[in-house]
C-alpha cells in the first residue's frame, strides 16, 4: 500500500502550486544549533557519519548544512584523512521536502559547502543527490530506521490540504483528526522511524501540548515514548522570519521511565540559550531555568506546566472538585454564535424593529470585574420566547421581517442556512430567553487573566464570552474564587498561550478547573469572599481565597504564583 502512495504522491498534490514551499517557516542559525545539542548529535559523541539523521522537511537547508557542517567535522576527527569516498558517507543523511526549488537551493548550498571543505566536486554532486529526496514525507516508503530524525515540520493546517492528500493523511496517521496541523503528523511518522536509540527532535508550535486535537499525540507519545526535553519558546522568536507560532522545542526518544527535563523562556538571547544548554546536559539535577521531573504526563494529558513546583501544586489541586461539581445545578456555557454579527448585533435600539425582537447584549469588551461597562448593543433575536427551539413567525414581527429580508443575501449565504434553507434567518446558537435574565458570571475568552465580571440578569451574553450559573453558589463567592491566583494559575497551566502573553477561557479550560466544594465552605468564609468579588486588590482576594482552599485536604508547603499553600494544623 505504501508504495502506491510513493509512485502517486505528485499527482495527490495535483492542483496546488508547489512552486514556493509548503507551510515553510525558518530557523534561526543558533537554534538549529541548540537542538543539535540537545539531540546530541555532537563531534564528542563519536563518529557522526555512523548515526542516520533524517531531515522530514528541509526547505533550503537551514538544519541540513549545520548537519552536515558537523558531519564534515567528525570525519576530520574520527576518521583522519577523510575518505570522501567512503560508503558510510551515503548513508547518513536524508533530507527531504515536497518543494522541488527548494531542494534546489539546498543542493546548490551543500555541492558548495562540501568542495569547500575538500570533497571533490564530483564525490559532492552525488552526496548531494544521495541525501536530498524530492517526496512527500509522509507519503513516501522509508525503509531504513534512523538516530536522529530533526528539524521544522510545515505549519499547515490539515483542512487546507487539498482533499485527495487530506484523505491519504486522514488513513495513514491516528493523529490527523479534527482541526490537526500538518505537524501532528510529521511527529507520529517521524517517531516510528526512529532506531531503538533514536531521538525525534522537533522544533514546532505548541499548541498540541494542551488543545483538543493534540490529545491522540498526548497520548501516542505517552504510551510509547519519552520526552526527554521540551523547552516552551512562545513568548520568543527562534525563526528567521516573524511569525505567530507559539514555537517549543520537543525532544523524543524511546527511553520509557527515564527523566525529562522541561524549560520556558522569556528570550533567546546568547547568554540565556548558553545557560539553557548547560543546565538542560547538565549530568546532575539541573537549574534554573530547566526543571526536571520524574515522570511527565503519563496520562497523555494536557500538559500544563514546564515548572516541576507548580506541577506539585497543580496535582494536589486535583483533591478538590471541578467547577461544576463544585455546587449542585453549576454550569458552564458560552455566548451565542450568530454567524452574521453585522447584521444580528445592532450598536443600538433599532425602531424599525419590534422591541420585543431585542435583546440587551454585553460584550467581552464591556466586562469589567468591577462592573459591567454596558456598550448599548442588542442582539436581533429571531428565536420564540417559549425556549422550545422554534424560530419566531416573521409574519407576525413584520418589522424583524422586512430588516431580515434586506440581509437576506448575506444570512443564506452562511453554511447553517444552507444545511437549514426554511430556517436561513436563525443565529449558529439558539438564543435561550431565560439565560438572559439569569445571574451570571461573565468571562472574556481572549483576556490577560482574571477578568470575571458579574451580571445579574440583564443581558445576552455574545459568543466570545463564557457564562457560568449556579442555583447554589453565591456568585460573587465564586467571582471572588475565579479571580484567585489559585485559579489563574490553573488557567495558565490549562490555556493554550496567545502573543503577548493573553489566555484563553475556553470552556474546555474553566470545565477543568479546581475549585473548594461549596458544602464544605461556611456561611461566614462565603459572605468574606463575596466581599471581595469586586476588590481591586489581588493581595485581598488571595487571602481569603487561601481559606477556602486551606478547607479541604492538607497541604505540604510550597509555592504558586507567590501564594503559601500550608499545610493545615492537626
Amino acid at each position: 500500500m505504501l508504495d502506491l502512495f510513493e509512485q502517486n504522491w505528485r499527482d495527490l498534490w495535483a492542483g496546488l502550486d508547489r512552486s514556493e514551499p509548503v507551510g515553510a517557516v525558518f530557523t534561526r542559525p543558533e537554534i538549529v544549533q541548540l537542538i543539535l545539542d540537545l539531540a546530541g548529535y555532537t563531534v564528542a559523541s563519536g563518529r557522526l557519519a555512523e548515526r542516520r539523521v533524517l531531515e522530514p522537511s528541509c526547505g533550503d537547508g537551514a538544519f541540513t548544512a549545520a548537519i552536515v557542517a558537523r558531519l564534515v567535522e567528525s570525519e576530520r576527527e574520527h576518521a583522519t584523512p577523510v575518505d570522501w569516498h567512503a560508503p558510510i558517507l551515503d548513508d547518513a543523511l536524508r533530507a527531504s521536502d515536497i518543494s522541488a526549488p527548494s531542494l534546489a537551493k539546498a543542493r546548490v548550498m551543500l555541492v558548495e559547502q562540501l568542495t569547500a571543505a575538500g570533497c571533490p566536486q564530483d564525490r559532492a554532486s552525488e552526496l548531494a543527490d544521495c541525501w536530498l529526496v524530492h517526496t512527500d514525507f509522509l507519503l513516501a516508503d522509508w525503509p531504513d530506521r534512523f538516530q536522529l530524525v530533526v528539524g521544522n515540520p510545515p505549519y499547515v493546517r490539515i483542512e487546507d490540504l487539498p482533499r485527495p492528500v487530506l484523505q491519504r493523511y486522514r488513513a495513514l496517521y491516528e493523529t490527523a483528526t479534527d482541526r490537526a496541523d500538518i505537524y501532528i503528523a510529521f511527529f507520529e511518522k517521524g517517531l516510528s522511524l526512529l532506531a531503538d536509540d533514536g531521538c525525534l527532535a522537533f522544533i514546532c508550535a505548541n499548541r498540541w501540548t494542551k488543545n483538543r486535537y493534540g490529545a491522540t499525540l498526548r497520548r501516542l507519545v505517552a504510551r510509547r515514548y519519552h520526552v526527554r526535553h521540551y523547552l516552551n519558546l512562545e513568548h520568543t522568536q527562534p525563526f528567521a522570519s516573524d511569525v505567530s507560532a507559539y514555537p517549543a522545542i520537543f525532544l523524543v526518544d524511546r527511553e520509557i521511565g527515564a527523566p525529562t527535563r522541561a524549560a520556558t523562556l522569556s528570550d533567546i538571547e546568547p547568554a540565556t540559550l548558553a545557560t539553557l544548554r548547560a543546565e538542560s546536559l547538565r549530568e546532575s539535577q539541573p537549574g534554573p531555568p530547566v526543571s526536571q521531573f520524574m515522570s511527565w504526563y503519563g496520562d497523555g494529558g494536557p500538559w500544563t506546566t514546564t515548572c516541576s513546583v507548580r506541577h506539585d501544586v497543580l496535582a494536589r489541586l486535583d483533591a478538590f472538585p471541578t467547577l461544576e461539581e463544585s455546587a449542585p445545578d453549576t454550569r458552564v456555557g458560552i455566548g451565542v454564535a450568530t454567524g452574521a454579527d453585522r447584521v444580528f448585533v445592532l450598536d443600538e435600539l433599532s425602531p424599525d424593529i419590534e422591541r420585543s425582537r431585542q435583546i440587551p447584549m454585553i460584550m467581552a469588551s464591556d466586562v469589567r470585574s468591577q462592573r459591567l461597562e454596558w456598550s448599548g448593543r442588542y442582539l436581533v433575536n429571531p428565536f420564540s420566547t417559549t425556549d422550545d427551539g422554534t424560530l419566531v413567525d416573521l409574519d407576525a414581527h413584520p418589522g424583524l421581517h422586512r430588516y431580515l429580508e434586506s440581509h437576506a443575501v448575506r444570512l443564506k449565504g452562511r453554511h447553517v442556512a444552507r444545511n437549514r434553507p426554511r430556517s436561513w434567518f436563525r443565529t449558529i446558537d439558539r438564543v435561550w430567553p431565560e439565560l438572559q435574565h439569569r445571574p451570571k458570571l461573565v468571562i472574556p475568552d481572549i483576556q490577560a487573566g482574571g477578568v470575571v465580571g458579574y451580571d445579574e440578569g440583564c443581558f445576552y451574553p455574545h459568543h466570545n464570552l463564557y457564562w457560568i450559573t449556579s442555583s447554589t453558589w453565591d456568585l460573587r463567592a465564586l467571582q471572588a474564587l475565579l479571580r484567585s491566583t489559585f485559579v489563574l494559575q490553573q488557567v495558565r497551566a490549562y490555556s493554550v498561550q496567545m502573543r503577548g502573553g493573553s489566555i484563553r477561557y475556553q470552556a474546555q479550560t474553566l470545565r477543568r478547573l479546581r475549585i473548594p466544594l461549596l458544602a464544605d465552605l461556611g456561611a461566614e468564609l462565603l459572605a468574606r469572599l463575596a466581599s471581595v468579588a469586586a476588590s481591586e486588590s489581588q493581595a485581598e482576594i488571595d487571602r481569603i481565597a487561601t481559606e477556602a482552599f486551606d478547607r479541604v485536604g492538607t497541604w505540604s508547603e510550597s509555592k504558586m504564583g507567590g501564594l503559601q499553600l500550608r499545610r493545615r494544623p492537626a
